[in-house]
């Protein structure tokens, strides 16, 4: 799919490995509902182009066509071995890509002769880019694979999963895994027993997340009802301005320097009414990675202040594939990323336990060498008839969107 988001969403493919017994890193007892999965070379897993994909060994080389795949490298701290990316506004808080070889063009696909000149060992393109560049490359004697579209965060999971097993860092990518599925499960539960507020994620051009979108289950799982699953759009696409007022959302939310919506129309929804808006990272809501976390917890925060304000996260409680006892994994990748969590919210992985106090902003530290982003968690409108910015580029037109996954 070239510079569109649209369409039916399929889940990532699961793993796949020979389900079995395997000993569980967290308690060191046998555990049956934890499946084993050979993390050893070679590997053949299937993509989204139906192609069975063979890996022969940890590549050394890697390049990434899309921010996603580029964001799931760094949370993996396999960044040393990138050779090529997407090196614009979309990657700038990944520390070091500005060092990188460009490797996609203005509207996001692949520059396939600089590719070539970087002679990967691997690509990793999302479902962005489109099926025929991904044959090029394949044409070339590229070993390539192509990821699904994520449906839901539990998909995004998947991917990062996936991605380890590809790059030899599985174990790595298990505790990255269990970390943003036990964020999300976490503020999930938190918000389960509140009332919902109607929510309208307001992308620009009058595009929306709908149904069996990573985003539309973000917004799920921070407790907020999206207007857009209300009015059965199923992924991403236009919703009539008076579906929206129809469905006076409570909250408006808006990424980046995206503005608020001007409508007239709007005027009278409680979320304009009540100064109700939330800006959140353009670049986390938008790439199906683990830092999609952050906007959750943003959005949880601020439409239940007080039941998610003080969530604990254990992502020892996730059962996730382990490694069968004869993989090897090479141990020479950066630590996992850890997080700092303001608000009083307790993170627990494996063995190490830090509660911050209460803050304003919320501050997320992946691993050692990437940046520290701050975000502040809620923007106020001032009310109707803010000027909308001509910039704002619709979803299925000139890719914007697109160039962000």
């Amino acid at each position: 799919m070239s510079r569109t988001i649209a369409g039916v969403f399929a889940v990532l493919l699961v793993v796949s490995g020979v389900a079995g017994v395997a000993l569980s890193p967290a308690a060191g007892q046998v555990a049956d509902h934890e499946p084993t999965v050979n993390c050893s070379f070679p590997i053949t897993v299937t993509d989204a182009n139906g192609a069975n994909v063979t890996v022969d060994e940890r590549p050394e080389r890697i390049v990434t066509l899309a921010p996603s795949a580029s964001q799931v490298v760094w949370a993996l701290g396999a960044q040393d071995r990138v050779v090529g990316m997407p090196v614009n506004q979309y990657t700038s808080y990944l520390n070091g890509s500005e060092t990188k070889t460009n490797v996609v063009g203005e509207e996001g696909q692949p520059r396939v002769e600089v590719i070539l000149s970087q002679n990967p060992d691997l690509v990793l393109a999302p479902n962005i880019i489109s099926a025929d560049a991904v044959e090029q490359l394949r044409d070339a004697g590229v070993t390539v694979y192509r990821f699904e579209s994520a449906s839901s965060v539990s998909a995004v999971v998947e991917k990062t999963r996936l991605t380890g097993r590809l790059l030899g860092s599985s174990e790595t990518a298990r505790n990255v895994s269990a970390r943003t599925l036990a964020t999300t499960e976490a503020y999930r539960n938190a918000t389960a027993g509140e009332d919902r507020p109607t929510v309208f994620y307001a992308m620009g051009g009058g595009y929306t997340a709908g149904r069996q979108t990573f985003i539309g289950d973000v917004i799920d799982a921070a407790g907020g009802d999206n207007v857009a699953s209300a009015a059965n759009i199923s992924g991403y696409g236009t919703i009539n301005t008076e579906v929206v007022v129809n469905e006076n959302p409570d909250w408006i939310v808006v990424s980046g320097e995206s503005p608020i919506p001007s409508d007239p129309a709007l005027s009278n929804t409680t979320a304009i009414q009540e100064n109700q808006t939330v800006r959140v990272d353009a670049n986390f809501i938008s790439q199906p990675g683990p830092r999609v976390t952050e906007p959750l917890r943003t959005l949880a925060r601020t439409f239940h202040p007080d039941a998610a304000a003080d969530v604990t996260v254990d992502s020892s409680t996730v059962s996730a594939p382990v490694c069968a006892a004869t993989a090897t994994e090479p141990t020479t990748e950066s630590p996992p990323e850890t997080t700092t969590e303001p608000m009083t919210e307790t993170t627990t992985d494996s063995a190490t336990e830090t509660t911050e106090s209460t803050t304003t902003v919320e501050t997320v530290t992946f691993n050692t060498n990437q940046t520290t982003d701050t975000t502040t968690q809620t923007t106020t409108a001032t009310g109707p008839g803010f000027g909308i910015v001509a910039a704002i580029v619709a979803l299925l037109g000139a890719g914007t969107i697109a160039r962000r996954r």
